[in-house]
């Protein structure tokens, strides 16, 4: 028994395709808003116990941010942050972490909501 399957495909299905996807991706629980703000990152080390990352904010929302700094750090990682001009501070998991240049932008989790710092 032989089956074949016939596609027909429009010239114009690629970009709906792509403008889907892209629709798809901003679904978020919490509006991503632009921050122009120093982040301080610290991250557990083995050898040192505890390593400083200073990193810039690129956009936050109640439930996350995205960050760049000069270091990679790994996915699944348990951080804490600070944003000192915000006066906020907590926990965070890095859910990504891309290659940007010369940089690294990361993807970063709240699974609380940030405190105020004083």
């Amino acid at each position: 028994m032989t089956m074949r399957v016939l596609i027909k495909w429009k010239p114009g299905d690629a970009v709906k395709a792509r403008a889907a996807a892209a629709a798809f991706s901003e679904h978020r629980f919490h509006q991503r808003l632009p921050v122009k703000c120093k982040f301080s990152i610290y991250a557990a080390d083995a050898q040192s116990g505890q390593r400083y990352i200073p990193a810039r904010g690129i956009n936050m929302s109640k439930s996350g941010a995205l960050v760049e700094t000069e270091e990679p750090i790994g996915v699944g990682t348990l951080v804490y942050v600070k944003a000192r001009d915000l006066a906020l501070m907590g926990s965070a998991t890095v859910r990504h972490c891309t290659v940007k240049g010369s940089k690294f932008r990361l993807g970063l989790h709240f699974p609380s909501p940030l405190t105020r710092s004083l």
